[in-house]
């Protein structure tokens, strides 16, 4: 009888020192965890956040980082970068730094005002996205249609093909709902979906802001591209307007290469 008390004993013994040993130990890593690792902001797997466009909670991911790979102004907080814009592009797998996210909404500049051309005078030459600072050309009608005309008085006229106006920053893509595209490409020719709503008024439901602003951004736009905004001031206003009465006017992204952006 008493050994089998002992034993009783002892396997209750041995239970409480393992049970004792596994809390400690667990203790023991999660204070190396707490002190070793913390909370980060990153950019998700097989996302990119390109510049000026809201950045979503698909976009971003919170995880575990060394201490000592975490970069001084490293977002610690999901919500704390929802819906806020990056002012370079970030790629999968980076680190969120609250310097480079901008609550702005491109206001314009002293001496400046926003003004939006309507897109069937402008032709777009690359991808743009709200914020990209692009390069502005006109691209002239033929000779025959511009032999009436005077020579231009804002800008000068160098070349039959194409002149470089000058450099702006793209701050507004609406469509002719007046929903904001955050996203425009190119294309040489309407898709057959396009062409009907042109003839015959077709639209979809536009989305509330809340849904956009929380959910997808990349939505397609709920009607044509229609207009583009800049911030310009009185004398490139002035050039605008004159050189859309010589051509087409077109913009194009100035690219900035993946060092350069870091």
């Amino acid at each position: 009888m008493k050994k089998q008390t002992m034993l009783v004993i002892c396997l209750i013994s041995f239970l409480l020192a393992g049970s004792s040993f596994y809390a400690a130990t667990q203790y023991i890593d999660a204070l190396a965890t707490e002190k070793l690792f913390a909370p980060v902001v990153k950019v998700a797997a097989g996302k990119e956040i390109s510049p000026f466009e809201p950045i979503t909670e698909d976009d971003v991911v919170l995880v575990q980082e060394e201490m000592d790979e975490i970069l001084p102004e490293a977002a610690r907080d999901v919500n704390a970068v929802i819906g806020k814009r990056s002012t370079q592009t970030i790629y999968q797998g980076e680190q969120l730094l609250t310097s480079k996210l901008t609550d702005s909404q491109l206001l314009p500049e002293k001496g400046e005002a926003r003004y939006e051309f309507p897109l069937l005078s402008i032709q777009p030459l690359t991808e743009l996205r709200k914020g990209d600072h692009v390069k502005i050309w006109v691209k002239y009608k033929s000779l025959a249609e511009l032999q009436d005309y005077p020579e231009p008085v804002q800008f000068k006229k160098t070349n039959d093909t194409a002149e470089f106006l000058f450099e702006s920053q793209l701050v507004s893509v609406r469509d002719s709902n007046g929903t904001e595209i955050y996203t425009l490409k190119p294309s040489l020719l309407p898709s057959p979906d396009q062409m009907d709503a042109v003839f015959n008024g077709a639209r979809e439901k536009p989305q509330s802001n809340s849904g956009k602003r929380y959910h997808d951004y990349r939505v397609q736009p709920t009607a044509l591209p229609a207009f583009l905004g800049f911030n310009l001031t009185d004398r490139e206003y002035v050039i605008l307007n004159e050189a859309m009465s010589y051509g087409m006017l077109q913009v194009g992204h100035i690219m900035v290469s993946k060092e350069q952006a870091s």
